[in-house]
């Protein structure tokens, strides 16, 4: 493909990747650099880029510039050079670095740095707008993957051209395996098998899960996706992932989601996971395979995203039989790496497999002991009670909020006070609309005065042009004395104030609809509770508990769980939590107030006593260990 740098921002990602291929064979063309450069922009969604060299002598010069924004000589100039100079100095020693700028015209930039790697002496240097920092990372790794590219004037090669025409068989795929069992550790043997089977089959995103464990038998979990080193295990992207993934290990010969629209009526299970999946990200396909050796419990599996179809059924099975030659291999790192206590509580079982014959009556008697006491642990139950935070709500609410832009001239209560109905609870300052006050009754006298001149003349054109400016001038006035008179804010009705503080708000600048205070009615009155995520799935609606408000520890309110709202809130350090609403269903105290707070036990049913004592334990340590 001939790129230009004309020509990129009409590209695919598919189309550029190819072009991106091909310029390895055109390091000797006049316009090189100005293509890599073009395509290097376009790569990783930036708005400007520059192929920068340092000669032997000192000093910076432009060998190619894309984009608009700056001038073409903008990081040779004083303003930048500072900046330039530390960018490159990270660069070279880690082969990329990045910081935040300001544009000649103030907005917020990023500008990365990238070294070629067979250019010592180049530096590529990226502004990225700074909606693009959330994939920061995935952006410099798109940069660092082809800044392996020729310099320029490199002549081309045999290797170069191979590049350009990729194998359609068994090559790439062997080529996959090789790579993967180059690594000595799972996790980059993970991430480089997922990266290199995404741009052999053309895949927009390759992922792998695996099952954690010597015998392969818990939960499965994302272990690499392609194109990123680290991801958040909890992000609604890839929760789903992870669901299809696991959808797929109940399959044997593997899972193949088309287009939506095309050929739906071939699939013959429902597969609700890879559906949820396949309408988030759109008009994709989807494929994956149950990884497993023999006849054992599938170890993992392998899912793979396509802008289009895919490559077809023969690329599939030429897949699935590559992915046996690998999976040996990662199981044998991922045994490796396990950690030393599970390989030595293994270790232990083979042992005491042994040492427990029919000739040893004293090792028999203890385990007969423990037996019992395991056997009691796993079939004895105890009633198990979910601790929240509570507080106490009301639905009767009312925002009091900014009428106009401004600047809170007085507040006058915070939250917790007791109000009345028609109580001034703050005024903005009306110094600004004064002014305005006077200047529309000055213009109102000038036009009144200007159309009482035209009638007297008999100039009937300005008779009507100066009565619609004095109607205007006093439609004006009035609402400007409308707003004065809105610049107080007065309590609604009889309450308590749940939400302002006064000395926050005391001289603060506002804009209309900014909200002052909130109040509520002492009515009405129901809990909200947060429950940790840990002990979200566990609560039912009508389960039964108890609150216990701070103010009063000693009463217990007794309360009945109406909905758990499925949507995770997170609390800083504490981590993400799910609000629960209940309804108190004792008689209403006199002494309740909205937003007192405390402490909630809500009954979650019966549970087996093993897993009371020790399931915190057990998740904690999943959430340590897991891989």
């Amino acid at each position: 493909m001939n790129l230009r740098a004309a020509d990129t921002a009409a590209l695919s990602a598919r189309e550029l990747i190819l072009a991106l291929h091909g310029l390895r064979g055109a390091a000797a063309e006049p316009d090189y650099a100005e293509r890599v450069t073009a395509a290097l922009m376009r790569l990783c969604r930036g708005q400007q880029a520059w192929w920068l060299v340092e000669p032997a002598d000192g000093g910076w010069t432009v060998r190619a510039e894309a984009g608009d924004g700056e001038a073409a000589d903008a990081p040779l100039q004083a303003d930048w050079r500072t900046e330039l100079t530390t960018l490159a100095l990270r660069a070279r020693s880690q082969g990329f670095a990045s910081a935040p700028l300001r544009s000649s015209n103030g907005a917020a930039l990023w500008a990365v740095a990238i070294q070629p790697e067979r250019a010592p002496q180049d530096l590529w240097l990226l502004h990225l707008p700074d909606r693009e920092r959330p994939q920061l990372n995935e952006l410099v790794l798109r940069a660092q993957l082809v800044a392996d590219l020729p310099a320029p004037g490199t002549a081309k090669t045999t290797a170069s051209t191979a590049l350009v025409v990729p194998d359609e068989g068994w090559a790439p795929l062997l080529d996959v395996a090789l790579l993967a069992v180059q690594h000595e550790r799972f996790e980059p043997a993970a991430l480089a098998l997922v990266n290199a089977l995404a741009a052999a089959l053309n895949a927009q995103q390759v992922a792998l899960g695996w099952r954690p464990g010597s015998d392969g038998a818990q939960a499965l979990h994302a272990v690499a996706l392609s194109h990123r080193d680290k991801f958040d295990r909890f992000a609604h992207p890839v929760v789903l992932t992870e669901g299809a993934l696991d959808e797929a290990l109940d399959v044997v010969d593997g899972v193949f989601v088309p287009v939506p629209g095309a050929d739906e009526d071939t699939l013959a299970l429902p597969l609700p996971a890879h559906r949820l999946l396949q309408q988030s990200l759109g008009a994709v396909s989807l494929a994956s395979l149950p990884l497993r050796r023999g006849h054992a419990l599938p170890r993992a599996a392998l899912l793979l995203v396509f802008d289009d179809n895919g490559p077809g059924a023969a690329a599939l099975a030429r897949l699935r039989l590559t992915m046996r030659l690998v999976l040996p291999w990662l199981e044998t790192l991922h045994e490796r790496e396990r950690p030393f206590a599970l390989r030595l509580m293994d270790a232990a079982r083979n042992r005491l497999q042994g040492l427990l014959g029919p000739q040893r009556l004293a090792w028999k008697a203890g385990s007969l002991a423990l037996g019992l006491l395991v056997l009691y642990a796993l079939i004895g139950h105890w009633d198990y009670r979910v601790g929240a935070n509570g507080q106490l709500a009301t639905d009767s609410t009312r925002i009091i909020s900014a009428q106009f832009d401004g600047r809170v001239d007085d507040a006058k209560v915070s939250a917790g006070q007791i109000v009345k109905e028609g109580e001034l609870l703050a005024v903005l300052d009306v110094r600004e609309l004064t002014h305005q006050v006077n200047d529309a009754q000055a213009e109102l006298q000038r036009y009144t005065a200007e159309a009482d001149k035209a009638r007297a003349v008999g100039a009937l054109a300005e008779l009507e042009v100066g009565t619609a400016r004095a109607a205007q001038a006093q439609a004006r006035l009035t609402r400007t004395l409308e707003m004065i008179e809105q610049a107080a804010n007065r309590a609604p009705f009889d309450g308590v104030v749940v939400e302002g503080d006064r000395q926050e708000l005391q001289g603060a600048p506002v804009r209309k609809g900014d909200k002052l205070y909130r109040l509520a009615r002492v009515e009405k009155m129901y809990a909200t509770l947060q429950v940790p995520e840990r002990d979200a799935a566990l609560l039912k609606a009508g389960a039964p508990g108890e609150l216990v408000l701070m103010s009063r520890p000693e009463e217990k309110i007794p309360l009945r769980v109406l909905a758990v709202i499925p949507v995770a809130q997170t609390k800083g350090q504490e981590g993400n939590h799910f609000m629960v609403r209940a309804e108190l269903t004792g008689k209403p105290a006199d002494w309740w107030r909205p937003g007192m707070s405390g402490t909630a036990r809500i009954d979650a049913g019966e549970r087996q006593v093993a897993w009371i004592l020790t399931h915190r334990l057990i998740d904690q340590l999943r959430l340590w260990l897991w891989w």
